[in-house]
C-alpha cells in the first residue's frame, strides 16, 4: 500500500491497479443486470479514465490514451443503460409525488423498461465482442504491475506533492469552468463532469490503497461531489420533463402531463440554485488548502481535458 514517503510512480501504479481490479471485478454482475450493478460497474470505469487523464504527466500517453478510448467506449454503453435506470426511478419518484394514476404511470415507465432492455443487451454484445476483449487484455496489463501505463515523467518525485499538485488544479478547472453561466445545459454538464473528476482524483489519494492525503483532501473531493450531485440533480429532472412530454400527453391526461412537467422543472430550478454556494465552499476549501501547503519545487503538473 503507498503512503506518505513513496514516490509518484509507486502511488499511481496502487492506483491504477486497483482501479483496474474493481473494473474487472464488477462486470459479472453487470452483465447479469443485478440491482445496482451497472451503475458500480459505471462508476468503477469513470474513477479509472478520470485518474488516467488527471495524472496525465505521470502516464505514458499512447498506451493511456488507448485505454481511457476503449474505457470512453465502455462507458457510453453503461451510461446509455445506467440513465435509463434513473430515469424509471424519476418517474416512479414524481409520480408518487404529484399522485400520479396508475395507467400514466405505467405509459411512462413502458417505454423505458423497453429502452433499457435493449440498452442492456448491447452492453452484453459488446463486452462479448472483440472490442470487449480488447479492454479486457488492456485492464490485465494494468493488473500486471500497471504494464505499459505505468508511470513516466515526474514519477520519481515525492507522491503527496504531486498529489496536492493534481488535486488543486482540479478543483482549481471546475472553479474556472463553473464561473461560465450554468443555465446553459452544456455548461452545466461540464462543470459536473469536472466535479466528478476532483471527487474520483481526492478518492484516489487519500483512500486506500494510496493514502498519501489526508482531511484537506477528503473535503475537496466531497466539495466535488456536491457540485455534481446538484448539477445531476438538474440534468436528470430536466431529462425527465422531457420524456414526459415526449409521450403524448399521457394518454390525453393535460392536467397529469402538467403536473409531472411542473414537479421535474421546480427540482431541476432548485437543484441549479444551490451550485453558487457549491462552487463558493470549494473555493475556500481550495484557498485554505493552499495556503497550508508551501511549495515544494514550483512545479506544477500540467492537466489533460475532458477528453
Amino acid at each position: 500500500m503507498a503512503g506518505p514517503g513513496t514516490t509518484a510512480g509507486e502511488m499511481l501504479r496502487a492506483v491504477l491497479r486497483d482501479l483496474a481490479r474493481s473494473v474487472v471485478e464488477r462486470q459479472p454482475a453487470a452483465l447479469a443486470d443485478e440491482p445496482d450493478a451497472v451503475h458500480q460497474l459505471r462508476t468503477a470505469v469513470r474513477r479509472l479514465r478520470n485518474v488516467l487523464a488527471a495524472f496525465g504527466d505521470l502516464v505514458d500517453p499512447a498506451t493511456a490514451g488507448a485505454l481511457r478510448a476503449r474505457l470512453s467506449a465502455y462507458g457510453d454503453r453503461l451510461g446509455l443503460a445506467r440513465d435509463l435506470e434513473v430515469r424509471a426511478a424519476d418517474v416512479r419518484a414524481a409520480a408518487d409525488a404529484v399522485g400520479l394514476a396508475p395507467g400514466p404511470r405505467d405509459r411512462l415507465l413502458r417505454d423505458l423498461q423497453v429502452a433499457h432492455a435493449a440498452a442492456h443487451a448491447q452492453l452484453v454484445a459488446w463486452c462479448r465482442s472483440d472490442h470487449g476483449a480488447a479492454l479486457a487484455a488492456v485492464l490485465g496489463t494494468v493488473l500486471d504491475d500497471a504494464g505499459g501505463v505505468g508511470p513516466v515523467g515526474a514519477a520519481a518525485r515525492p507522491g503527496d506533492v504531486v498529489a496536492a499538485e493534481v488535486l488543486l488544479a482540479q478543483a482549481d478547472r471546475v472553479l474556472a469552468l463553473g464561473a461560465d453561466h450554468l443555465g446553459d445545459r452544456d455548461v452545466a454538464h461540464t462543470v459536473r463532469k469536472a466535479g466528478r473528476r476532483l471527487r474520483h482524483v481526492a478518492d484516489a489519494v487519500a483512500t486506500p490503497p494510496a493514502a498519501v492525503l489526508g482531511d484537506e483532501a477528503r473535503a475537496l473531493g466531497a466539495a466535488g461531489a456536491t457540485v455534481q450531485k446538484l448539477l445531476g440533480d438538474h440534468r436528470d429532472a430536466g431529462l425527465l420533463a422531457e420524456h414526459v412530454r415526449s409521450v403524448v400527453a399521457l394518454d390525453g391526461d393535460a392536467a397529469a402531463s402538467s403536473a409531472m412537467v411542473e414537479h421535474a422543472e421546480g427540482r431541476a430550478a432548485a437543484a441549479l440554485a444551490d451550485v453558487p454556494r457549491a462552487l463558493e465552499d470549494l473555493a475556500v476549501l481550495r484557498a485554505r488548502a493552499q495556503a497550508r501547503r508551501a511549495p515544494a519545487d514550483g512545479r506544477v503538473v500540467n492537466q489533460a481535458g475532458d477528453r
